[in-house]
């Protein structure tokens, strides 16, 4: 049971970390927007800044929900929020002691690693930048699909049923 104690808390620290990344991430991007002056503490220098990530066209709907569903679209949402539902929601499956959920955690965690692969993919070689508030949200997203990969596994293990052999 420690094993499901120590991943427990592994994910929703990391889930908090998260939040906590994507909520900076808004406020950098939200106050660029109403005073073009501002400047975040995550911009280092020219090819270390936060804010030219997060105010590029890839900074909202990872760069294609606007062309295709319109600017103005429900959807058109920074990535911050798209982070920050995505960490409550990994936080939230933690609660629920299935396999089920666990395996619905992890699929979901595995996803949002393609999700920061294209967006540091954007980053690198199409921004020609280094936002460390990405690239630490992209190690959180790791992180927490490792945790929910051994959270699987073991609630799985702890689950089947072990078939005695006569």
């Amino acid at each position: 049971m420690k094993k499901f104690t120590t991943l427990f808390n592994g994910i929703l620290f990391m889930c908090i970390c998260g939040v906590l990344l994507s909520y900076y991430a808004y406020v950098v991007e939200t106050s660029k927007e109403e005073d073009e002056n501002y400047e975040a503490m995550c911009d280092i220098s020219e090819h270390m800044s936060c804010t030219k990530a997060f105010t590029s066209r890839y900074g909202k709907g990872f760069g294609f929900v606007g062309p295709v569903l319109g600017e103005h679209s429900i959807f058109n949402q920074p990535n911050s929020v798209y982070g920050i539902s995505f960490y409550c929601l990994i936080g939230a499956l933690t609660f629920l002691d299935s396999s089920l959920a666990s395996r619905i955690q992890f699929w979901i965690s595995l996803f949002s690693n393609i999700g920061s692969a294209y967006l540091a993919y954007i980053l690198a070689f199409i921004l020609h930048d280094f936002c460390v508030v990405c690239v630490s949200t992209y190690f959180v997203n790791l992180v927490i699909t490792v945790l929910t990969y051994l959270r699987f596994k073991n609630l799985k293990n702890h689950r089947t049923p072990h078939h005695k052999m006569n």
